[in-house]
């Protein structure tokens, strides 16, 4: 442990010592000559050509373009920060090396107490260039209106976003973004936006809840869209005009948009829509498209009575492939039948409330995702698809497995996305993908359970979490899917649970169908209870081998007794001790390079 803290000490210091990276120093919007930096100085060094005399503060010789935030700290601005030159913005953490740090769990804040958007990026010059922001939650003024055009950002560069969150903006055009995403004359390029893992939520505008742009020039992937509202019932991401040539220049995939106002997006000309779950918003997808565009591998369910709006339906050339859709949208799901489009006519959509806690297969056997929800330790929720108990097999499913190849010939193919929304591999096999922004990830194992307890105590935990995307098998269909009855004599309990015990026991388990586990030890024994558990899940009942219908985990219940005692005379401290070696260990440097 001393030799690691050590390391680490050392590599901190190194680390404050050369880094160019400029640091905010103070939370607060001021501009002044002082030994403080703030974000606002921080971005007008960068955008005077960070000379190497510094700036207020800011920077100095060998500084470089990137600024650095304090995690979870707040800070706060009067009016917005125009961005001229190119610029990274992130969040800066240390993480141990037994560490497992979520990306955006750990944002900064930026957030506009006056009534301004936060950033407004364009040099209006006719070369473009980039703004990263990364880890960086922006909040929006919370009045009816922060600006005309961007509640949050009016981007006229390249602008990149990833683990960003988007709350709290307003405007007439692009609640959250306005992006020009135009050539305007004398430009080289369109403005861009590149959208990654991150959440737009309760940002508002009459156009483009979240996002509004001139023309398709984006590529959002793995994001959330959630809460947002046009009040036109326009688009949440909109674009006003579709692109001009006849190639794709915008793209939205494995993402999901939930319970806005608005349909979710307008289909123009270059816009590609792969893998989303667009799912009881007031509207689904409006198609406009003359030459090309395309929906493919989606989940169109239960916007209303509008999942599909068609502004013509004769000139219409947008393809629809591979999606679950609304009777709404029959007309072009049937438009080419070889396109294996489906359409849904159920009515229960949610195994509960649209958010919160999923029911149990027993209690719900009909819906076909759980409520939306974020599990611990994850920054972006979703949507998950069930394996319902009805299903004879998962192709029985209308969202599970339901990619194809290409061997039918048709022209208007599209292979699904190689992850789904949280990064989740897709098969290689595109048959075996899912439609949606969800794939169905089914582990083969979990990891090791148990609990530390004392005499007289009773351990309790949960494992749903660990079961992947599946769901327990109720106690009553365990005859059925084991193909036999409990080998013990006695009833199943839920998760048709098998316990292989290659000790005694010392003591009693019980799961149920929320994924509670308790575990009651027959005595005060002091020591180590170790046994293997065996699980069968909606998804493992499918394995074709009957063994290996189950996933199995290693459980350890250790109990030992209350430690009553406590020397009071005698104290270590490992604090002290460390600094003693390290100023040991610094003197015998010093003694070293004077010898040499």
């Amino acid at each position: 442990m001393l030799k690691q803290s050590i390391g680490m000490g050392m590599l901190l210091m190194a680390g404050h010592a050369f880094s160019a990276e400029i640091t905010v120093t103070t939370t607060d919007d001021v501009v002044k000559d002082d030994k403080e930096c703030s974000l606002r100085e921080a971005i007008e060094y960068i955008n005077k050509g960070m000379p190497e005399a510094g700036y207020n503060g800011c920077g100095g010789k060998g500084a470089i373009a990137s600024i650095l935030l304090e995690k979870q700290k707040t800070y706060k601005l009067d009016k917005k920060i125009n961005l001229t030159a190119e610029t990274n913005i992130k969040t800066t953490y240390d993480a141990s090396f037994n560490d497992d740090t979520v990306p955006g769990l750990n944002n900064a804040i930026i957030e506009m107490t006056g009534s301004d958007q936060i950033f407004h990026i364009d040099d209006e010059k006719n070369t473009q260039f980039k703004v990263s922001l990364k880890e960086i939650t922006l909040k929006g003024c919370g009045v009816s209106q922060c600006a005309d055009l961007g509640g949050i950002i009016y981007n006229n560069e390249l602008l990149s976003l990833e683990y960003v969150k988007l709350i709290n903006g307003h405007a007439r055009l692009g609640g959250a973004i306005y992006n020009v995403g135009l050539s305007e004359e004398g430009k080289t390029a369109a403005s861009l936006l590149n959208i990654q893992n991150t959440i737009f939520e309760n940002n508002t505008a009459t156009e483009g809840g979240a996002v509004y742009a001139l023309a398709p020039s984006f590529a959002i992937s793995m994001s959330l869209f959630k809460g947002n509202s046009s009040t036109s019932g326009r688009a949440i991401v909109f674009s006003k005009s579709g692109a001009t040539g006849e190639t794709i220049t915008a793209t939205v995939t494995n993402s999901t948009f939930f319970k806005n106002t608005g349909s979710a997006l307008n289909l123009l000309d270059g816009l590609a829509v792969n893998n989303v779950s667009v799912v009881k918003n007031s509207a689904g997808v409006d198609f406009n498209a003359s030459k090309i565009a395309y929906l493919a591998n989606s989940i169109i369910l239960g916007n209303g009575t509008q999942d599909c709006r068609v502004a013509d339906a004769t000139a219409d050339k947008s393809v629809i492939y591979n999606n679950l859709m609304a009777n709404s949208c029959n007309d072009l799901a049937t438009k080419k039948v070889d396109n294996l489009n489906q359409i849904w006519n159920g009515t229960q959509l949610f195994a509960g409330s649209d958010e919160g806690a999923c029911k149990t297969l027993s209690e719900d056997r009909e819906s076909l995702f759980c409520p939306f929800s974020t599990p611990s330790n994850t920054f972006i929720g979703y949507l998950r698809p069930r394996i319902l108990l009805s299903y004879s097999t998962l192709f029985s499913s209308p969202i599970l497995n339901k990619g194809t190849t290409s061997a039918n010939g048709n022209e208007e193919h599209i292979y699904c996305e190689s992850s789904d929304q949280r990064g989740k591999s897709r098969s290689a096999d595109d048959v075996w993908c899912d439609r949606g922004a969800i794939e169905i990830v089914v582990p083969t194992s979990i990891s090791r359970l148990g609990q530390d307890i004392h005499p007289g105590e009773i351990a309790k935990f949960n494992i749903l979490e660990q079961l992947g995307d599946s769901d327990l098998i109720p106690k009553e269909e365990c005859d059925a899917v084991m193909g036999k009855a409990n080998p013990t004599g006695e009833p199943w309990q839920d998760g048709c649970l098998v316990i292989k015990q290659s000790t005694v026991s010392k003591g009693k388990m019980t799961l149920n169908l929320n994924g509670d586990v308790t575990y009651t030890p027959n005595g005060d024994w002091h020591g180590a209870d170790i046994f293997e558990v065996q699980i069968a899940t909606s998804s493992t009942r499918f394995n074709t081998e009957t063994s290996k219908n189950y996933l199995s985990a290693e459980v350890r219940i250790f109990q030992e007794p209350v430690n009553h005692m406590e020397n009071k005379s005698v104290k270590t401290s490992g604090g002290a001790l460390g600094w003693l070696s390290l100023t040991a260990l610094f003197g015998l440097i010093g003694l070293r390079r004077y010898k040499k």
